[in-house]
């Protein structure tokens, strides 16, 4: 993440190009790692933010492109939990986590595969199918935030929002070799 907010510091990319190739990256994943992608509000935050950085923004939020696990409501996209229950469920209003990320300028690209309603370790069992593992592809990604660590580890988003009760962020980013952290 702080890799991608130095880049734009340094005008070696800006927010829009790096939102536009990530979200290029997204349609050519081969691990199903996202479940839904917001292009055109992703494109607009991308926008935002290369204001605010333009501006003198020090925020190193700002303009970074996150992905947020799919039982974490963001605010016009579907929060299924990987469920077919919840199939048509899109919340009118952002996670608080959510909101401060977007008050900050960070772009979310969108929302990412998980075990069925978070129960699980291998994010194999929700009604999108399996998330694969990016670097072995027979082998699990971990679960149940393994559509987060998959996306972060396949670089299709500089970081993201995953929940943790028994190791569902700390395992996939173990398995996936990225760092994960447990929030407390």
């Amino acid at each position: 993440m702080l890799e991608t907010a130095r880049r734009y510091r340094k005008n070696e990319v800006s927010p829009v190009r790096e939102v536009s190739e990530r979200l290029e990256r997204i349609a050519r994943d081969t691990c199903n790692a996202f479940v839904a992608v917001d292009r055109e509000g992703a494109l607009r935050a991308a926008g935002e933010a290369r204001t605010l950085i333009e501006d003198g923004s020090e925020d190193h939020i700002a303009g970074v492109p996150l992905a947020v696990k799919d039982n974490i409501c963001v605010r016009g996209i579907p929060a299924t939990c990987a469920s077919k229950i919840l199939s048509t469920f899109v919340p009118a209003c952002d996670a608080t986590v959510v909101e401060r990320l977007r008050k900050r300028g960070a772009v979310i690209l969108g929302k990412t595969n998980l075990d069925e309603f978070a129960m699980g370790s291998t994010t194999s069992t929700g009604a999108f199918g399996p998330t694969l593992n990016p670097w072995d592809p027979t082998r699990t990604p971990g679960g149940s935030s393994g559509g987060s660590a998959a996306a972060v580890a396949s670089g299709l988003c500089a970081g993201a929002l995953g929940s943790d009760t028994g190791g569902s962020i700390r395992m996939p980013a173990s398995f996936c070799g990225i760092t994960g952290l447990k929030p407390t």
